[in-house]
C-alpha cells in the first residue's frame, strides 16, 4: 500500500517520562522536517519529500483506560509504529496496549525500536520480541512463542545532548525501511568511499596509459557530479537542522550551520542552495528592523535554570541552575561576570537578591551571607551566621538595607553604615516571605507556628517594621497558610493570601493600613489560586492586579471590587505594569504575550510582536533592552530584544498604504480555466507582475504558485508564504520581491525564496524602506557574499 493512503505516516509511542518525551518530541520533528533527495522522489514515485504527519499523543491517560477512539483510529491509520524503549516502557499499560493494538491491525514488521536508555534485555518489551504461531503436536493445537530481533536504532547517550547526536545519526536507520530502501542505500556512506576509491584508480590509470585519458575524465566527471549531488543533500540537512535551532530560539547554532551549508562543513566544500541562503538571512534577522522580539543569545549553565533576577536598572542578572551555582551576568550581553556555589538546604529564590544596582548579596553553604559587586563579581563583604544558617536574604530597591532571617531571628543591615541596626528573636518560626514597601521604608515579615504543616489551627503573623524608626509599629494574625505577594501604595498594604480546605483553593486579597493597622476591605475568590499581586503606577489610576493560573483579575483600590477580568491561553509566569500607562504586559507560559489596557479595557496578542517559540517557558525577567525567559526544564536563558538591524537608517517619508494588486475574485474561474487550475475552490488571491508577464496564485493553504503567462507554464510553486497579494518590484540583482504589508519575500531569478522580510513598504534599487508603525528605515540589499561575511563576523563576535 502506497505511504498516500495513510493518514499518518508513523505513530510514535513512548513512556510520558522526562527522556522518553524529549526522544519523542526530537524524533517527531526530526522526521517531519526530513526531506528525502529528487532522486529517490522520482524514483519512488513520491508525490512529497518530507513526512507531514507523524502522531504522537500529548497526554498520558490512566493505566487502567481502554484505548480512546482518537489513539484507537491514529493506530488504523499509521503505516509504521515506533516505539521509544527505556526501562520504564514496560510499566506502562498504555504503551502496551498501542503496541498490541498496532500489532493486530499492521502486524510486527511495521513497528521500529528506538532504543534511549538501558540494555536491549531491559528495554523491549515483549510484544515486539515475540511472535506467535499455532503448531500441532502430538494432535494438539499449541500456541508457540518465537524470538525475533526488531529493527532498531540506538540512541543511547551520557546526556541528552548526546542522545540528540545520535538520534540524527540514526534517524536513516528508520527513515530507509519506511521507503522501502535500504539504510546503506539512504545514507549512501558506501558510495562516498567508492567514489574515493574510482578516483584514485582513475588516477593510476592515467599515469599508467594514455589510452584510458578519455575514459578517466569521463569517470571523473560522473563522479565529480554524484559528489555534488551528495554534498547538496548534505547541504539541505543542515539548512534542515539550522531551521530547528531558529524554531528553538538557539540563533547561534543557527547561523553556523546555514553559513556551514554555503561554505563547507567538515572540510567538504557545499555548493550553493537557495534554501542556505535564505536560512542564513532568517538566521541573522538582517532584514529586522526591531518589529518583533527575537532571541539575540543564550546563556547555558551546568543544571537546570531554576530562579532568575535582574537588578532594579536591569543591567545585572542573576541566575541559580539545578548545579547549586549562581551566575551573576550582564544582561546586554548574557556574558557571565561570575559564578558563585549555593548548597543550601533550602534552594530558593529568597536565597539571594540585588541590592539596588551595585551589589549582589546571595547566602552560602555554609550558611553566611555574602556581597558582592555586580560590575565586577568580587565578594566585598561577608557577614557570618551566628547560630542557625540564614535561610532568606532581601534588599529594597534603592539598596540600603539587607534584611535575612534563620528560623528564629531576624536581622537588619544598613548597607550605609555597614552594621547591623536591629535584630528580632521570636518564639515562632520565621517564614521565608518577607517584603518591604514601595518607598523603602517599611518591612514586612511573617512568622508561622507550624511550618510546612498547614491545619486548621495555623496562623500567619504579618509584622509590620518602620525601619527609620527601628521598630514594629504593628502586627496582624491570619488564619490562613499562604501569603503569596504584597502590593503597597501610600500606607496601605494590599496582601495576597491563599488557603486550601478540603482540596478546595481559596484566594483573600486584603487591604491592609499598615500605619494605622486597620483592614480597609477584603475580598475571597473560592475558584482560583492567586499567584502574583502588582499595582497600577499612574498618579490617575487606582487598582490592583491579582494573576491566578490564567486569570488577570484587576481590582479597585478604594473597595476591592472587581473593574475587570481577562483570561490567557495558558498559565501566567509574570506580570509587569506600565509606569505611564495603566496597561499591563502579561506573560504565559507558551510564549504568548498579553497587552491589557484598562483605559479600554481590552487583552490583546499582537502577533508577530514576541517570537518567543520554545515549547514551555517556567520565569521572565527584564533585561537593560527586553526579556530574559527560562525555558522549562532546560540549562539555558534566553534574551529577546527587539533589535534594529544598526546598519539601517531611519528616514522620512509621506506614508501611503500599500495597494492590493490581486484581480476580483469574479475572474478566479476564468483563470483557472486557462491554466487547467483544479484546485480553484483553493484560490485567495491572483496577481500580475506590471508586464503581466508573471502570474502569482496566492492558495489558502499558505502556498504561492508563480506562471509564465506568455508559454502557460508553472516555473515555481511555494509553500507556507503566507498571504501574498503585492508585486514590489525587483532591485538591481534581478530578484522579485512580493508580499504584503505584513510578511514579503526576496525570490532569486528561479523564484526560489532567499530572504524574508517583514513591513516592507517599498523596493528601490539597492535598497528596501522598512516600515515600523509610523517609523521608517532605509537598509541596503544584501548579497550573497555579504551575508557570508556577516555570518563570519557575528560567528568571530559570539564565538561559543
Amino acid at each position: 500500500m502506497n505511504t498516500e493512503e495513510f493518514k499518518y505516516d508513523a505513530f510514535i509511542s513512548y513512556r510520558h517520562c522526562e527522556l522518553d518525551k524529549f526522544v519523542a518530541v526530537k524524533l517527531h520533528r526530526i522526521l517531519e522536517t526530513y526531506k528525502i533527495p529528487n532522486s529517490l522522489k522520482k524514483k519512488l514515485g513520491l508525490k512529497r519529500r518530507t513526512f507531514k504527519r507523524v502522531f504522537r499523543d500529548q497526554e498520558e491517560l490512566p493505566l487502567t483506560s481502554n484505548l480512546e477512539d482518537p489513539i484507537i483510529d491514529a493506530l488504523n491509520n499509521a503505516k509504521y509504529l515506533i516505539v521509544i524503549c527505556t526501562p520504564r516502557l514496560k510499566e506502562s499499560l498504555w504503551c502496551k496496549k498501542e503496541i498490541e493494538t498496532f500489532k493486530k491491525i499492521r502486524g510486527r514488521k511495521n513497528i521500529f525500536c528506538v532504543l534511549a536508555e538501558g540494555e536491549p534485555s531491559d528495554s523491549f518489551p515483549e510484544e515486539v520480541l515475540f511472535d506467535e504461531e499455532e503448531i500441532e503436536e502430538n494432535g494438539k493445537k499449541k500456541t508457540k512463542r518465537i524470538m525475533v530481533e526488531p529493527l532498531a536504532a540506538d540512541v543511547r547517550g551520557k546526556n541528552k545532548k548526546q542522545v540528540l547526536k545520535k538520534l540524527q545519526e540514526e534517524k536513516l536507520r528508520l527513515i530507509a525501511p519506511m521507503y522501502g530502501l535500504d539504510y546503506d542505500d539512504l545514507k549512501q556512506r558506501h558510495k562516498i568511499w567508492r567514489q574515493k576509491k574510482i578516483i584514485n584508480s582513475v588516477l593510476l590509470i592515467t599515469l599508467l596509459s594514455v589510452l584510458f585519458a578519455v575514459y578517466s575524465i569521463a569517470m571523473f566527471i560522473k563522479i565529480a557530479l554524484q559528489q555534488n549531488v551528495l554534498a547538496k543533500h548534505h547541504a539541505l540537512s543542515l539548512v534542515d537542522q539550522a531551521e530547528d535551532y531558529l524554531k528553538d530560539d538557539d540563533r547561534y547554532k543557527a547561523v553556523k550551520l546555514s553559513y556551514q551549508a554555503l561554505t563547507d562543513y567538515e572540510d567538504i566544500k557545499m555548493p550553493y542552495t537557495p534554501e542556505a541562503e535564505y536560512s542564513l538571512a532568517e538566521s541573522l534577522g538582517i532584514y529586522d528592523v526591531g518589529l518583533s522580539y527575537k532571541e539575540v543569545a543564550n546563556l547555558k549553565v551546568k543544571g537546570v535554570a531554576t530562579y532568575l533576577k535582574s537588578s532594579q536598572n536591569a543591567q545585572y542578572g542573576a541566575l541559580y541552575d539545578g548545579s547549586e551555582t549562581l551566575t551573576l551576568f550582564d544582561t546586554k550581553s548574557l556574558s557571565v561576570i561570575r559564578k558563585y556555589s549555593i548548597k543550601t538546604d533550602y534552594q530558593s529564590e529568597d536565597e539571594f537578591t540585588f541590592i539596588g544596582n551595585d551589589y549582589l548579596a546571595y547566602i552560602t553553604g555554609d550558611g553566611n551571607i555574602k556581597i558582592v559587586k555586580t560590575k565586577t563579581g568580587k565578594i566585598v563583604k561577608e557577614i557570618t551566621s551566628k547560630d542557625d544558617n540564614y535561610q532568606t536574604v532581601k534588599s529594597d530597591k534603592y539598596g540600603k538595607y539587607l534584611i535575612y532571617n534563620s528560623n528564629n531571628n531576624l536581622y537588619i543591615y544598613d548597607l550605609v553604615t555597614k552594621q547591623n541596626i536591629d535584630s528580632i528573636e521570636t518564639n515562632e518560626r520565621y517564614m521565608k516571605e518577607m517584603y518591604l514597601s514601595e518607598d523603602g521604608n517599611y518591612l514586612f515579615f511573617l512568622t508561622t507556628k507550624k511550618m510546612f504543616e498547614y491545619t486548621s489551627d495555623d496562623y500567619i503573623n504579618l509584622y509590620v517594621y518602620d525601619l527609620k524608626n527601628k521598630k514594629v509599629i504593628n502586627t496582624i494574625k491570619f488564619d490562613l497558610g499562604y501569603i503569596n505577594g504584597i502590593a503597597t501604595k501610600d500606607n496601605n498594604a494590599y496582601l495576597l493570601l491563599n488557603d486550601i480546605h478540603d482540596q478546595q483553593f481559596s484566594t483573600i486579597i486584603v487591604s491592609y493600613n499598615f500605619i494605622e493597622g486597620t483592614i480597609n476591605w477584603q475580598q475571597e475568590d473560592d475558584e482560583h489560586w492567586g499567584k502574583i499581586i502588582k499595582r497600577t503606577y499612574p498618579d490617575d489610576t487606582n487598582d490592583i492586579v491579582v494573576a491566578s493560573h490564567d486569570v488577570i483579575n484587576v481590582l479597585n483600590c478604594d473597595d476591592g471590587s472587581l473593574v475587570g477580568s481577562f483570561s490567557t491561553t495558558s498559565e501566567i509566569i509574570n506580570l509587569y505594569a506600565y509606569l505611564d500607562q495603566e496597561r499591563f504586559l502579561v506573560f504565559t507560559q507558551n510564549g504568548t504575550v498579553n497587552h491589557i489596557n484598562m483605559a479600554y479595557k481590552n487583552n490583546l496578542v499582537i502577533n508577530g510582536r514576541y517570537d518567543f517559540n520554545v515549547d514551555n517557558y517556567t520565569g521572565v525577567t527584564l533585561a537593560a533592552d527586553g526579556f530574559i525567559l527560562i525555558p522549562e526544564n532546560e540549562n539555558r536563558i534566553i534574551l529577546y530584544e527587539a533589535k534594529t538591524n544598526n546598519k539601517a537608517k531611519k528616514i522620512t517619508i509621506e506614508k501611503e498604504y500599500l495597494k492590493d494588486d490581486s484581480i476580483s475574485p469574479t475572474e478566479f474561474d476564468k483563470v483557472a480555466k486557462e491554466y487547467n487550475l483544479n484546485n480553484k475552490s483553493l484560490i485567495l488571491k491572483i496577481f500580475y507582475s506590471p508586464k503581466k508577464d508573471i502570474m502569482f496564485v496566492n492558495y489558502k493553504n499558505g502556498d504561492l504558485t508563480i506562471y509564465d503567462t506568455k508559454e502557460k507554464k508553472k516555473l515555481k510553486n511555494l509553500e507556507d508564504v503566507g498571504q501574498i497579494n503585492h508585486y514590489f518590484g525587483k532591485d538591481k540583482y534581478g530578484r522579485t520581491y512580493v508580499g504584503d504589508v505584513s510578511d514579503s519575500y526576496i525570490l532569486d531569478k528561479d523564484y526560489n525564496k532567499v530572504g524574508h522580510i517583514k513591513g516592507l513598504y517599498k523596493v528601490e534599487k539597492d535598497k528596501v524602506i522598512i516600515g515600523e508603525g509610523d517609523n521608517y528605515y532605509s537598509l541596503k540589499i544584501y548579497t550573497l557574499d555579504d551575508l557570508k561575511s556577516e555570518a563570519k563576523k557575528y560567528l568571530e563576535n559570539n564565538k561559543k
